[in-house]
């Protein structure tokens, strides 16, 4: 079933195994999703259609989780044990320092990925990289373990051996098919050579993870010709207004490899559609965050970006306007490394704690290594830590920068925290804001300055301002909702404001065109009143796409 945005494929889905369950007396089905909570909700849907009385002949669950039960029923199997995300990661960085260390740690997680995506091997052209994969391997299976990526593999191979019999059912249903990697195909595949009856659902069109190996329309067209499968679509889009649909069609249309499909809008009535360009980023930000608060509180609003460091200005736009909100899908400015240091620095001067001065330095430019050697010197406080460090200091073989720096935090410390046993926690936190501005590169000083406005104008003892601050992203089920446009699909809201809308950020340069124009096209057709796409004229040139759409300003 080819599914267009909004056509409540998840439904239908649903509807579909809800009737083979309830016209069958025999017989189990599986549905296959990419994430828990789409499993979750696909079977709840399901056991409410057709009743809970028919749960025990149905499995829902990701590829993973049901390859993991599958091997895990079956005693030839060679299922090893499962390690951890923070063992695979432990003995990927061991595999890069022995035999890659010059290339970056995240080309051979990336080659490690690549390689289990597919079921045959096929070597690197790097000799280090390919040196670091085959130790990788020959580690795991000396210590008899396996990785996550390796359950669909290992299922696979099992099965096509017949080591392991294919699960025990009569129907197999996969929900956004389009984003199977090779590995996850051939299972299917495999089940189907058995008999079982295959239903599959996607849209090509919103294939967004190719760069996590999924095969797409390629990938559609290649197992519905193995199949000889029945094609039938769902071409109704029940939730965009037609004029936003009608854009949204003339983008995808520029790609030449897709599914051919005429998509129509089931609301007629137009809704309100702008494109709005901006000096600069934080321009566009504080333009955001004001149309919002101007806004009713009721109004649903959901705000999308390319990546999260442009989300970030959103965020704090928000937040200095005491706008409530929502972070969904990425961490908040407050977790990352500019936020959090200015957040350990200001907790350090209230809990005399040492991580936050050591985060502190390395962010002024020390190297690690001596963060670190500096680290293990004792101290009850990290004032007290600061003043041994200071009296034990090596003159003659540390540079003069780091005596510098470290005999400017010395005493920064110190007068910060009079100040702030005097109660003044602005004097401290514009005092500490200023120590990290004089030492870091211009964009990094411009968000420290829009930070300290925030917590200065919260209220409170230096510890409650920096809670609050730290916990304002996470209220759940408030306020507009911030996310990147990968995090969105599958989501709907009535507003939808789109920004970073230029040329190197969307289409971003690290990915291709028409995987960019499918992530726009994603954006768009979340949209179920208004769409505002905006651009700043300091980061280039405004986005092919909106060109490509044909999208004008004020349109209504």
């Amino acid at each position: 079933m080819l599914a267009c945005p909004g056509s409540g494929k998840t439904r239908v889905l649903a509807a579909r195994a809800a009737r083979l369950l309830s016209t069958n007396e025999r017989g189990r089905l599986c549905a296959v999703t990419f994430t828990r909570d789409a499993a979750d909700e696909l079977k709840s849907r399901i056991l409410a259609a057709c009743g809970k009385s028919n749960a025990v002949r149905l499995a829902v669950g990701t590829f993973h989780s049901i390859a993991l039960s599958q091997m895990r029923r079956n005693k030839n199997s060679g299922l090893g044990r499962l390690i951890s995300d923070g063992e695979r990661l432990s003995l990927i960085r061991r595999c890069w320092q022995q035999h890659a260390k010059r290339l970056p740690l995240e080309s051979i997680v990336q080659a490690i990925d690549a390689a289990k995506s597919r079921l045959e091997w096929q070597p690197s052209e790097y000799p280090e990289i390919e040196a670091a994969l085959q130790s990788y391997g020959e580690i795991l299976q000396a210590e008899g373990s396996i990785d996550f990526a390796d359950l669909m593999l290992q299922a696979v191979r099992d099965i096509q051996s017949k080591a392991m019999p294919p699960l025990s059912i009569r129907w197999l249903l996969v929900d956004e098919a389009q984003d199977m990697d090779a590995v996850q195909m051939e299972w299917v595949k495999a089940h189907a050579d058995q008999g079982i009856e295959i239903t599959l659902v996607g849209d090509d069109d919103q294939s967004l993870y190719s760069f996590r190996h999924a095969m797409g329309y390629e990938g559609l067209r290649h197992i519905s010709e193995y199949l000889s499968s029945a094609v039938m679509s769902l071409p109704i889009n029940y939730r965009c207004p037609e004029n936003i649909l009608r854009h949204a069609n003339r983008l995808i249309a520029h790609n030449a490899d897709r599914a051919p499909k005429n998509v129509e809008a089931f609301h007629k009535s137009p809704g309100v559609i702008d494109v709005i360009r901006l000096s600069d980023r934080w321009s566009e930000a504080d333009l955001i965050a004001s149309r919002i608060q101007a806004e009713s509180e009721k109004a649903q609003w959901a705000i999308l970006a390319r990546t999260n460091n442009i989300i970030d200005k959103v965020e704090v736009a928000f937040a200095d306007r005491n706008i409530p909100y929502r972070r969904m899908g990425g961490k908040s400015v407050w977790d990352k490394t500019v936020g959090s240091t200015l957040l350990g620095l200001l907790r350090s001067v209230g809990d005399g704690s040492w991580t936050g001065v050591a985060n502190a330095l390395y962010f002024a430019g020390m190297a690690p290594r001596l963060v670190n050697e500096l680290s293990r010197i004792q101290g009850a406080t990290c004032h007290e830590r600061l003043d041994q460090i200071i009296a034990e200091y090596d003159h003659s073989t540390s540079p003069k920068s780091d005596e510098t720096l470290l005999m400017s935090l010395h005493d920064g410390m110190h007068n910060w925290v009079d100040q702030d046993k005097r109660e003044r926690q602005a004097l401290v936190i514009h005092a500490v804001t200023a120590w990290l501005a004089d030492r870091t590169t211009e964009e990094n000083e411009a968000l420290l300055r829009r930070l300290e406005g925030i917590l200065c104008r919260l209220n409170g003892s230096l510890s409650a301002r920096l809670m609050k601050a730290a916990s304002r992203s996470k209220a759940v089920g408030k306020g507009a909702a911030i996310m990147t446009l990968h995090a969105a699909k599958g989501l709907e809201f009535s507003n939808v404001w789109i920004l970073g809308a230029e040329e190197g950020n969307l289409p971003h340069s690290d990915s291709t065109p028409e995987e960019e124009r499918r992530l726009f096209y994603v954006g768009m057709t979340r949209s179920k009143n208004r769409l505002i796409v905006s651009s700043a004229a300091k980061e280039g040139s405004a986005s092919r796409y909106i060109t490509e759409s044909e999208l004008k300003p004020c349109q209504n």
